[in-house]
């Protein structure tokens, strides 16, 4: 989890240095995908779950051990990379513009990245029954709502000191 948060960090200060996207348009983006395409995104998000689990099911059956749990690896690492970049984005947002992205309508976004993670969860159970499920959705959760926890008392900080 450790290298995800170096990842995002580093992405983050990339776009700050190379003079990449403003804020609000970054802002603008994330919030128009998310409220314009709400249920386009579930229903990819579902499609494409069921489709790993359906191909967990054919390869192990097959004995297509590690291609199955590769692509069950990826697609796990990639939603939790995914809802790692929301949390750390909606912290940056807020600091940057005060608004608060999944009020907005990004929660959609972390939905969808949780259903496919789920998918990718189950589907490393159908190949390894020992698969530490719980603790992933554990990290996805610390991942994705920390600001939900820390902005409030930053709010509540910055108030009391600020004026």
């Amino acid at each position: 989890m450790l290298k995800k948060i170096l990842l995002v960090g580093l992405l983050l200060l990339w776009n700050h240095f190379v003079q990449g996207l403003a804020p609000e348009t970054i802002f603008a983006v994330l919030n128009e995908v998310s409220a314009r395409h709400q249920t386009l995104l579930v229903t990819i998000a579902l499609l494409g779950g069921g489709v790993l689990l359906a191909l967990a099911y054919l390869l192990t059956g097959c004995g297509l051990y590690k291609i199955a749990k590769a692509a069950a690896v990826l697609t796990e690492h990639a939603s939790l990379l995914l809802l790692l970049a929301l949390g750390i984005g909606q912290a940056w947002l807020h600091l940057q513009l005060e608004v608060n992205l999944y009020t907005a309508g990004g929660w959609w976004l972390a939905l969808a990245l949780f259903f496919l993670l789920a998918a990718a969860v189950w589907a490393q159970r159908i190949i390894d029954f020992n698969h530490p499920g719980q603790q992933v959705f554990l990290h996805a959760a610390i991942a994705a709502g920390w600001p939900l926890v820390v902005i409030p008392l930053y709010n509540l900080f910055t108030a009391a000191g600020g004026g």
